[in-house]
């Protein structure tokens, strides 16, 4: 059942509302009377009233300064006004304010039964959002509570090496891990790239969002079959599919696997706002599944022109596989922060496995030198940096001499690594990408910002940019943009005498409450009060 409220200074106006029309019929519960605004906002004060039928003029406070109070308390519900007199600027200022209608006296009792049913449809509409809203917090608590730790922590050590691929660790970590799977298992990934979404998300409906997804995965990529979705420690997607002989499963094929990833990325955009793309690894034994996840994040690092598509990393050309062969991927961060005696480890132990390899060509070498620059190329662009300021006279140019032989090649990259890190610890307060893209986005406060826009300035994949900026600045890149326009507000709201509609208009807010709301979650009150409250100090 509803809750009315009728607003007239006149007695018998009230009492002939309440008589005209079947309100009973309309689904109202309680009816609730007021003489004048002041009565009114105490009634909404302490009741949840959905529809208010309310006089324009009022001696004490008329109708549209009821409705602006109405509209700064933030109460949800529908305005009907009723009038004597035809003025356009009454009714201009009533569409403005949002109300539902605007019925002239004396009013047509039928026409205002069908107003408030329309009316009653709209505040439906409300509820049900409302309730959708909910059910969406309970899906976010049951996904707080559903991780599954174990399993998660052994993917998270097999994908970033604190797990040695030996088999009697692989074994051991299995049984720890209370992981369904043999160490005899085969392991094909899919890394799921998030591309953009059709929507503005804060963190926590972007992390629900990203829960939603993983969902779905399960659903219609796994279908059933032995596997696992995850995420991993930087905000990647993995869909892990299992081919473990103790089991018996049948193994899915290349083909099935595209078309339920086609079905996957296609329902993504209709139904969750998100712009994806699948990335299909091969089958591999548990001891090469890291190699093959850095493989696949570079895959989709490097990929800026195909959108929402299915790629297999074995259609690579040869060159772009070998190419990542070592895990390279994670050098950066460690040639960032000038990890020298770390990197010079890893290039060690990549460099006795190439020794061991008799598949090993000059292919081979000059696939690794482009990745080894690559990378080099990535931590340079990202803390801003001239590569010709690093390496001067274009020494790194000369691929000739650097991959002659495997030894020629191990003294290159060690001179590199020395160099990149040397220049990397006097440069720790350098400007980086997200530094840039901060600037960038003060600067264009005022325009209608996307992630897209903000990749394409920085010159990177718009999912990386993501999820190297909420790394970096500890906040995602909406939060952020919405947090420097509402301090963009504050200012305005004391130095200029711009109207707080036509600042939320500004900043590209077309809803009035929701601006409003944002606002107040920064400052603790809506900006008609901060503004009152600091210019009269």
């Amino acid at each position: 059942m509803y809750n009315l409220l009728l607003v007239d200074d006149e007695w018998f106006a009230i009492e002939g509302l309440k008589s005209g029309v079947d309100w009973q019929g309309l689904k109202f519960g309680a009816i609730y009377e007021a003489h004048n605004a002041e009565q009114a906002k105490l009634i909404l004060q302490q009741t949840a009233i959905d529809v208010m039928v309310c006089d324009i003029e009022m001696p004490g406070g008329n109708g549209i300064s009821l409705m602006e109070w109405v509209k700064e308390q933030q109460l949800t519900l529908e305005t009907i006004f009723l009038t004597c007199h035809a003025d356009f600027k009454y009714a201009q200022r009533a569409v403005h304010l949002g109300s539902f209608d605007y019925l002239l006296k004396p009013v047509d009792y039928r026409e205002l039964q069908d107003t408030v049913h329309n009316a009653l449809e709209k505040v439906a509409a409300a509820h049900d959002a409302k309730q959708r809203s909910e059910a969406y917090e309970k899906v976010y608590s049951k996904w707080e509570m559903s991780k599954n730790v174990l399993f998660e922590r052994f993917w998270q050590d097999l994908f970033w090496q604190r797990l040695l691929p030996t088999p009697g660790n692989i074994e051991r970590a299995l049984t720890e891990n209370l992981m369904p799977l043999s160490p005899e298992a085969r392991v094909l990934p899919i890394l799921i790239g998030i591309e953009h979404w059709g929507k503005p998300l804060n963190t926590r409906e972007e992390e629900m969002m990203e829960f939603a997804l993983r969902n779905a995965a399960s659903e219609m990529l796994l279908g059933g079959l032995p596997g696992q979705v995850l995420q991993d420690g930087s905000g990647v997607q993995f869909a892990l599919f299992f081919d473990d002989p103790s089991s018996g499963n049948r193994k899915p094929q290349y083909d099935e696997i595209k078309r339920s990833c086609t079905s996957y990325i296609d329902a993504c955009a209709a139904y969750l706002y998100c712009h994806l793309s699948c990335y299909i690894g091969d089958w591999v034994p548990l001891s090469d599944v890291s190699r093959l996840y850095n493989a696949l994040i570079q895959m989709e690092h490097h990929n800026v022109t195909r959108s929402q598509s299915v790629l297999f990393f074995k259609e690579q050309p040869l060159e772009a596989r070998e190419t990542r062969l070592p895990a390279l991927f994670q050098w950066s961060e460690l040639l960032e922060h000038g990890k020298r005696e770390e990197l010079l480890l890893l290039a060690d132990d990549v460099f006795a496995d190439l020794r061991k390899d008799t598949n090993v060509t000059s292919e081979t070498l000059r696939a690794f030198y482009h990745a080894l620059l690559q990378t080099i190329y990535y931590v340079l662009h990202r803390r801003g940096i001239s590569v010709v300021t690093v390496f001067p006279g274009g020494g790194l140019l000369d691929e000739a001499s650097a991959t002659r032989s495997l030894h020629a090649l191990q003294e290159r990259t060690q001179s590199m690594i020395e160099t990149v890190t040397m220049h990397m610890s006097l440069l720790d307060t350098e400007s980086t990408v997200v530094d840039k893209v901060k600037r960038y986005i003060n600067d264009h406060l005022f325009d209608d910002l996307s992630r897209e826009e903000l990749a394409a300035f920085a010159h990177i994949n718009s999912a990386y940019l993501s999820r190297l900026f909420k790394k970096e600045a500890g906040v995602s890149l909406t939060d952020f943009i919405v947090e420097e326009r509402m301090k963009k507000a504050k200012d305005m709201l004391l130095y200029s005498e711009e109207s707080v509609s036509n600042i939320a208009k500004a900043f590209h807010y077309t809803n009035f409450s929701h601006f409003s709301k944002l606002f107040r979650k920064y400052y603790g009150m809506n900006p008609q009060e901060y503004r009152r409250q600091f210019t009269e100090e």
